[in-house]
């Protein structure tokens, strides 16, 4: 009843009915596209977190072949640093290396809603096939049959 009187007299007074719609438009499409922006942002840094676990594990794997830096941590935090990124974790085994970054991210209204600690992760596993393997056929190799008695 009191809702029916209350929309009686919005349609029946018309003065100002405008501005109080185009106030209530504004402030939904702000939000919106506040939330449009920062949900770009995941991708953004997705995309960069992901460029790093990358670039990092391809070039710790690189210097495994060659014998350079064996500091896996400091070539792939170098690596990271330069496009904005930490290395959480990076394992180094003989034919393989495993690089972990991650990548704050700065919310403009999530972060009202969200806990302050957000964060985007990657993971990248590079497979290291060195030179003298057997499937490059560089290295002769001879296999030998025992047989058990």
């Amino acid at each position: 009843m009191l809702l029916k009187m209350l929309l009686a007299n919005i349609k029946t007074s018309k003065s100002g009915n405008i501005s109080v719609l185009t106030v209530a438009v504004t402030i939904f499409f702000s939000f919106l596209f506040l939330l449009i922006f920062d949900s770009c942002q995941i991708f953004a840094a997705r995309e960069s977190a992901k460029n790093a676990s990358e670039a990092a594990s391809l070039a710790v794997a690189q210097n495994l072949i060659f014998f350079e830096d064996l500091d896996c941590k400091a070539v792939a935090s170098e690596i990271a640093e330069k496009n904005n990124c930490v290395i959480i974790d990076c394992v180094c085994s003989y034919d393989e290396v495993t690089v972990t970054a991650e990548k704050k991210l700065n919310f403009i209204l999530l972060d009202k809603v969200t806990s302050k600690y957000n964060r985007v992760q990657s993971i990248s596993k590079v497979k290291v096939i060195y030179p003298w393997d057997s499937q490059f056929g560089f290295c002769k190799y001879y296999k030998f049959g025992y047989k058990d008695i």
